[in-house]
């Protein structure tokens, strides 16, 4: 949150507060936006799910699996595996 309130020209209290009142939060944004990522390389590439963990952030796969199940409902290797049987 420290980079981006630089980048925006503000500070980390402007931004938490202009977050809030778009009834939102950094972290949940960021947590999206790690969803969004991860779906889109689960689809999109044959990157093993440990690399795919480490690239959005997570050092411990098992933490991006707990995470993808809830954001998701399943775990990275059951969204993949229908995607690559079609």
């Amino acid at each position: 949150i420290d980079q981006a309130a630089k980048s925006l020209h503000c500070s980390v209290r402007t931004l938490s507060r202009h977050l809030s009142s778009e009834e939102t939060t950094f972290q949940l944004l960021k947590d999206e936006l790690r969803r969004d990522i991860a779906i889109q390389r689960l689809t999109d590439t044959h990157d093993t799910i440990a690399v795919i963990a480490g690239d959005i952030g997570f050092d411990d796969p098992s933490a991006f699996h707990r995470a993808f199940r809830h954001w998701t409902g399943s775990t990275p290797g059951t969204y993949r595996r229908p995607l690559q049987a079609g």
